[in-house]
Order: structure tokens, then sequence, then C-alpha cells
């Protein structure tokens, strides 16, 4: 037994030289080829963020539009209503715009992001419901008293959206986050009455009121 392994020393080796050689190539080539598996699955998901992340900055850009109606407020500056309470019709547009990029967005984006948007839906759905029937006039005019709320929430979603640029894009971070997309009932009843239009909505719904002549 010696002597043949002596005699065929050099075969041996060269065999086992090519056995442990296809195994590390295949096992390199196995390696690379779920590597990159990874990261084009990576690719697509990151490109479905980036997409959803930018749907919500275009629409944080018309929550914060104002327009200019002519003349000053009581503050001495121009007179402004956000460029959505400009009329009925806005309204109601911005509304199916705003849960159409919410649905689209909802599994890409994260719970921070989609507690603030909640937010922001109790926030519209609640003025909204008290302007039913509101004509154009006064929903500029409620629009001058609550316009740094839109302003605010804006930004507010802005930040938040930027946090996947800063952080989830760079880092390649690819995963969703699936929690809990509302805040508790207390902190959301917190940060509404913290707002102009829960501090002045007695005086917002008396506008509304007025101008569709309810007693």
């Amino acid at each position: 037994m010696d002597e043949f392994l002596i005699k065929n020393a050099s075969a041996i080796f060269a065999l086992i030289g090519a056995v442990l050689g296809t195994t590390i190539t295949g096992t390199i080539t196995y390696a690379t080829k779920t590597k990159e598996a990874k990261l084009r699955i990576t690719e697509k998901l990151l490109d479905k963020k980036l997409a959803a992340h930018e749907s919500l900055i275009d629409l944080v850009g018309i929550i914060r539009t104002s327009i200019i109606l002519g003349g000053e407020d009581e503050h001495g500056e121009l007179y402004r209503c956000p460029l959505i309470m400009q009329n009925r019709k806005n309204m109601d547009d911005f509304l199916a715009l705003f849960n159409k990029v919410q649905n689209e967005s909802d599994r890409w984006i994260s719970s921070h992001l989609k507690r603030e948007i909640s937010f922001f839906l109790d926030y519209f759905v609640n003025l909204n419901e008290d302007s039913r029937g509101a004509t154009d006039e006064a929903l500029q005019l409620v629009g001058s008293i609550v316009r740094s709320d839109f302003v605010e929430i804006s930004l507010e979603l802005e930040n938040c959206a930027h946090e996947f640029f800063n952080n989830d894009m760079l880092k390649l971070k690819y995963r969703t986050d699936r929690e809990w997309h509302k805040y508790p009932r207390d902190v959301t009843m917190k940060k509404l009455n913290e707002t102009d239009f829960y501090k002045n909505r007695h005086k917002v719904k008396s506008i509304f009121h007025k101008e569709n002549n309810i007693t």
C-alpha cells in the first residue's frame, strides 16, 4: 500500500488538488451568484422605497404651497392661504390624491413616516368635515388662520421622508417596516390640540357656519 502511494503520489496529489479546486471554485461561484441575486433584490426593493418617498415629497410640496389672496392679515403679513384650501375642488382633489399616494406608498415607508401621514390625515379629515358646504371665501379665510399648520406638518413629513435618503438609502437598508401606523390616541389628540386649527376650532366653525347662513 505504501509502495502504491509512493509511486502514485503525484497523481493522487493532482486528484486531490483538482477536487479541492473544483469545490472551492463551486463555493465561490455559488457565493458570488447568491450575493448578486441579493443585490438585485435589494436594488428592486430600494427602487420601490425611493419611488414611494419621492411621491410623498411631491405631495409635501403641494401641502406647503400657499397662494396670495391680496391685502394683509391682522399681523400685517400678506394675506395667504394654502393652495389646497383655495376652493372646494382643490380640497377634494387633494384628498383623493393623498389617499392614492398613501395606499401606494404604505408598505415601503417607515413607521415614523406612516404615523405622521396618519396624523395629517386625521387633521385634514376633521377640517374637511367641518367645512362641508362652506363657500370658497370661507375656505380661504379659514386657510389663512391654519396656514402655519400646513407649513409645519409639511416640514415634519419632509424631515421624516429624508431620513430614508440620509440613512436607509446610503446603507442599502431594504427591509420594510411593519410596526403600527398610527400614534396612540392620546398622542394624536395632543398633537391636534397644538395646531392652530384646533386652537381656533370654534372660530373656524363659526366662519364656515356664517358663510352658509347656518344659525
